[in-house]
């Protein structure tokens, strides 16, 4: 099994790191989701939506469930380069501050790969 690469992009560790002074069990959270993700990045899951696949990304919006939060969970946007083996991920948001996704920020992801 090859190893997949994690990696930030734009404000995703500025949001993650306001989020987890909220939900102090974020970091364990992110890491059993990056346990979950290296088994199927883009496979299907109710909890997981792929919103662009392209070229050179797959854009996929997933549920990050949060201990913290118990039964509500945040939102996370990652993309996957298959020939990269690398996940990056592009955002997070709790759906109580946010109703969906920064469409603009991952138009912008998109663009800073051509």
């Amino acid at each position: 099994m090859t190893t997949i690469l994690f990696e930030n992009w734009g404000p995703f560790k500025k949001e993650f790191d306001r989020l987890t002074r909220k939900f102090r069990t974020l970091p364990e959270d992110l890491e059993r989701l990056k346990n979950v993700i290296a088994l199927d990045p883009t496979g299907p899951s109710q909890h997981r939506i792929v919103l662009h696949r392209g070229e050179k990304a797959c854009i996929v919006k997933g549920h990050l469930f949060c201990k913290a939060l118990r039964r509500d969970s945040l939102r996370i946007i990652y993309a996957y380069h298959e020939d990269h083996v690398t996940i990056v991920w592009i955002e997070v948001y709790h759906k109580a501050d946010k109703a969906n996704e920064d469409r603009a920020r991952i138009t912008e992801y998109l663009q800073s790969l051509s």
